[in-house]
């Protein structure tokens, strides 16, 4: 069952709308695959998924995609 829309958290989608207000240099890049696996800034990977799980981590980066399932690696942010 979808869940209602006021139940939804808001706050993810929040904060990559304002990250599109930033100038193209200092706005985070996205490392997707069918889903967003994380965010690159400044120089480090942001990690985030269920139940408040977080993580900043370094490069190389290796995640498992939650929509097809394929194993993804970003040795370096993108450019």
């Amino acid at each position: 069952m979808p869940t209602p829309s006021h139940f939804r958290d808001t706050t993810t989608s929040n904060q990559y709308e304002r990250s599109s207000t930033l100038p193209s240099a200092s706005r985070p890049s996205e490392w997707r695959c069918r889903k967003l696996l994380g965010i690159h800034r400044d120089g480090r990977m942001h990690l985030r998924f269920a139940r408040a799980h977080e993580y900043l981590v370094g490069f190389p980066v290796v995640a498992t995609c939650r929509g097809c399932g394929t194993l993804s690696q970003a040795s370096a942010p993108a450019r």
